[in-house]
């Protein structure tokens, strides 16, 4: 069964690429030899057509008519026969007339009946021979022509029935040849695929069959160097190994039965062990829940201290923020109490202006009056509006003068609001500057305290890092012990194992 199965799939891939290489040759043959004899078929054809020039045309027609063929005679100037053969015969003169150099033309075609024909045609051109033999016969056709005008077209047909019957036969022969040619690969291929590959795996299947019972003396014989060869060396390599690795089995056995005893008696000092270590573990994680709490209490404490610090440290901020702000509007003050000093300045250079411009207006209205009463009865309307006009010069000289010393009044309080915004300033300055040096120390407090709540965090951290290595110590303890009484049954059931490899070895036979 497997001898089958192994051929089949070498000869399926190995047949099918012969089959398809033979088959390709067979064919590119084939098509070779089809071409050939159609190209000697219609050489011949065209070479009667050619010939046929040469010869008389009765004789010509008889020596086709006496092989099978038809012989046809196309005149330049006749009437064109009827139907697809007329129609080719004149397209064959037209196409020789068009074109001097060429020398034939075939074609392939049914006739009446419908059996395959070919026929070749050849140009005749006149020549000084053709009109001697002409009128040797008192034929004149050629008056008005000149040696080698085209005159006529000669051509042969014959049907091709028999040539595409040789064309099949060569096929079939080929084909036949082909499959010749593969059966006897294929017995070679068998036959030498049998001897070399199959027979050696044959024997090579029986050694493996006798393994399997048991029998470890076994060898294959190798014959050759090749991939079988190399296979048997492997097989017989990996028998010895593994006879060897059974003889080491046997000893270990032996060996893990003496050993599993003492195991055992390890194991249950080993439990002894562990059952003290997990009592101490469970009284250090005692103790260290008594310290877990008392580091509790104190890291409430220093919580609290921290939230003090902190909203202290918030209050004294906002006391420095509106210290700064007081600051700012003092300072805004003072430059506005500047500027209205600097405003009062400029009235006063007004000011001064308009008592100048009141003397000379008085000054004038005197000269006016002077003038108007020298002037007489023409210039007393005249002394009237200079009379009015210094009264008006008196008035703003007046006025001005009260605008001064209300001025000088201002100017004396706005100094005033100066220099107390200047002290006002400088409190501002002494109190930021304290609450400052207050808000420092408090950020100091808030320090030690975060580092004191740090310490508390790590202290806290390690004892519950303790704690819960204590715990994995116990669960591990527990486990260990779980883990020691596993061990001991485990001892046993190798103890067993151990027997049950020595009885299965001893099946084999080594």
């Amino acid at each position: 069964m497997v001898k089958r199965g192994l051929a089949l799939k070498f000869f399926l891939p190995v047949g099918g690429a012969l089959a398809v290489v033979v088959g390709a040759v067979v064919l590119f043959i084939g098509a070779l030899q089809s071409r050939g004899a159609e190209r000697a078929f219609r050489d011949h054809l065209t070479s009667l057509a050619t010939t046929s020039r040469s010869m008389m045309h009765s004789e010509a027609e008889e020596y086709c008519r006496s092989r099978g063929m038809s012989y046809h005679r196309v005149i330049v100037g006749d009437k064109a026969a009827e139907g697809e053969e007329g129609a080719y015969e004149q397209g064959v003169l037209r196409a020789f007339e068009a074109n001097p150099k060429l020398e034939s033309m075939d074609r392939e075609y049914e006739d009446a009946q419908g059996r395959p024909n070919q026929v070749a045609f050849a140009p005749a051109r006149l020549q000084d021979s053709c009109v001697t033999c002409h009128q040797a016969f008192g034929i004149d056709r050629f008056k008005d022509r000149k040696v080698g005008d085209l005159v006529a077209a000669f051509g042969v047909s014959v049907s091709t029935e028999g040539l595409q019957k040789e064309v099949r036969d060569l096929r079939l022969l080929c084909l036949g040849a082909g499959i010749l040619v593969l059966a006897a690969i294929s017995g070679l291929v068998t036959y030498f695929v049998r001897r070399i590959i199959l027979a050696p795996l044959s024997e090579l299947s029986g050694s493996i069959l006798r393994i399997a019972q048991g029998d470890l003396t076994v060898r294959t014989e190798v014959r050759s160097d090749d991939e079988i060869g190399q296979l048997g060396t492997a097989f017989n390599g990996m028998v010895s190994d593994l006879n060897g690795a059974l003889l080491r089995v046997e000893r270990a056995s032996e060996q893990v039965a003496s050993g599993s005893t003492q195991l055992a008696a390890s194991a249950d000092e080993m439990v002894r062990t562990v059952d003290d270590a997990a009592r101490g573990g469970e009284a250090l994680r005692e103790a260290g829940q008594g310290v877990m709490a008392a580091l509790e209490h104190l890291m409430g404490n220093v919580r609290a201290m921290d939230d003090h610090t902190r909203r202290t440290v918030a209050e004294t901020g906002v006391a420095v923020r509106d210290t700064d702000q007081g600051a700012l509007a003092g300072q805004g003050a003072a430059e506005g109490m500047k500027e209205i000093e600097q405003a009062t300045s400029r009235i006063n250079q007004a000011i001064r202006v308009i008592q100048d411009i009141a003397r000379q207006t008085n000054l004038l209205s005197l000269n006016a009056a002077i003038e108007a009463a020298k002037a007489g009865a023409q210039g007393k309307g005249f002394a009237v509006v200079a009379e009015e006009v210094r009264k008006l010069a008196e008035r703003s000289a007046q006025s001005a003068r009260e605008i001064e010393e209300i001025i000088g009044q201002t100017q004396e309080a706005v100094k005033g609001g100066v220099r107390s915004v200047a002290t006002t300033l400088e409190r501002l300055d002494d109190i930021r500057s304290r609450i400052s040096e207050v808000s420092g120390s408090i950020h100091g407090i808030e320090g030690l305290a975060r580092e004191q709540g740090q310490t508390g965090v790590e202290v806290k951290g390690l004892m519950e890092h303790t704690s819960s290595r204590l715990e994995q110590n116990a669960a591990a303890t527990a486990q260990l012990s779980a883990t020691v009484h596993e061990i001991t049954k485990t001892a046993e059931e190798l103890s067993t194992v151990a027997e049950e490899m020595k009885d299965l070895v001893q099946k084999f036979r080594l």
